[in-house]
């Protein structure tokens, strides 16, 4: 343990990143693709990542170093902390570390979020919320979130945090809770772009993916009820952790109650470099969230060329003006009715629809344009 007490770090213009999973974990989905495609993309800028060593399951990850730093790439070193890290020695790595910036990815971790704000020497700490101030996330266990967050905001007042948001939507909502006067960032998500493809298309057929969490929030059982109801062909392919069990079991007494031309497939949370498959092989992306700070599995599917159905509660609205896909309530009857949109078309109509998607996606990212942005909010303070 000595190696913890031994950082050569002096790079004033280095930022410390403290998140409580890092690639190659991928159950946690969205935090971990932002700050990976962060680090690999502001390749101009330092990073310092510490992280544990486990996926959200706690099941420790392999074929990487522990409590040490590890180089991830030319820019960038990882720290992977087990569990014989106590949160003295966590405090003393934090201390540690000489860094202009410290960027937190989420609101409720002691370890991960709190430590970092308490005992970090850098005057510029940025909390990214991560849509963890959305409404409809704060519904949840709406009771404990609220005296957490009573007991959390004198500390970032005290302590002049400031706060990152993803687009102006989120924003508001973080002002909605911290307050008019608090500072807010605005740096978007750089997504992972995937090779677009248009799979052949006949009518009363299509194949449907969803890429996420499985719980409430991304709707599952909304989709598998609008199912019960249609007529067409349709293959619908699940890729994600079970979040919420019960949940699933709700999900899963549907899914026996479905008719025979709806075949429904889980596949459990698949590792992002294994997807790649499943995007080809679907034609629509299905993921009608309550709430998405960004959603990278739903821009991931618009750039494969992957018509997009979703909620209206997401970055990715006006689909249907830019022939892109559906916005649509959450419910089993607008789902039903958007499903059937899409499995009437036939080659020609989907096709379009297809190109369309994957122009839609990439036109709404500016990588020199978000790189600039997250450079100011890490060295705003230079000099």
């Amino acid at each position: 343990m000595e190696k913890l007490f031994c950082f050569e770090n002096n790079i004033e213009l280095t930022t410390l990143i403290s998140i409580p999973w890092f690639t190659p974990a991928y159950l946690a989905g969205g935090p971990i693709q932002s700050v990976f495609t962060m680090v690999n993309n502001c390749d101009e800028l330092d990073f310092k990542i510490i992280t544990s060593n486990s996926d959200m399951n706690y099941v420790p990850l392999k074929n990487i170093s522990v409590n040490e730093w590890t180089d991830f790439n030319n820019q960038t070193k990882v720290f992977y902390g087990d569990k014989q890290l106590s949160l003295f020695k966590h405090i003393q790595l934090i201390k540690s570390i000489k860094a202009n910036a410290v960027f937190l990815i989420g609101i409720y971790s002691l370890r991960f979020t709190i430590l970092p704000i308490l005992f970090s020497r850098s005057a510029n700490i940025i909390l990214s919320a991560r849509g963890m101030l959305h409404p409809p996330a704060l519904r949840q266990k709406a009771f404990k979130k609220k005296l957490y967050l009573a007991f959390l905001k004198p500390i970032l007042k005290w302590k002049k945090v400031s706060f990152h948001a993803t687009d102006e939507i989120e924003k508001k909502h973080i002002l909605a809770v911290m307050g008019n006067k608090a500072k807010v960032w605005v740096a978007q998500n750089i997504p992972n772009i995937r090779k677009s493809n248009v799979l052949f298309k006949s009518e009363g057929v299509i194949n449907l993916l969803t890429v996420a969490l499985i719980g409430p929030m991304k709707n599952h059982l909304q989709i598998l009820k609008a199912l019960k109801d249609c007529k067409y062909n349709i293959q619908y392919d699940i890729c994600g952790p079970i979040y919420f069990p019960d949940y699933w079991n709700e999900c899963l007494d549907v899914i026996k109650q479905l008719p025979s031309n709806v075949k429904v497939v889980y596949h459990g949370p698949i590792p992002p470099n294994e997807l790649d498959s499943f995007y080809t092989n679907a034609h629509v992306f299905i993921c009608p969230s309550q709430s998405e700070n960004f959603g990278h599995a739903l821009f991931e599917g618009l750039s494969a060329g992957k018509p997009l159905i979703t909620s209206n509660n997401t970055p990715w609205n006006d689909l249907k003006k830019n022939n892109a896909g559906l916005n649509v309530d959450p419910i089993a009857e607008q789902l039903k009715a958007a499903i059937d949109f899409f499995a009437e078309m036939n080659e020609t109509e989907y096709s379009k629809c297809s190109v369309a998607a994957n122009k839609y996606a990439t036109n709404a990212i500016d990588i020199t344009q978000i790189k600039k942005s997250y450079h100011q909010m890490f060295h705003h303070n230079e000099g």
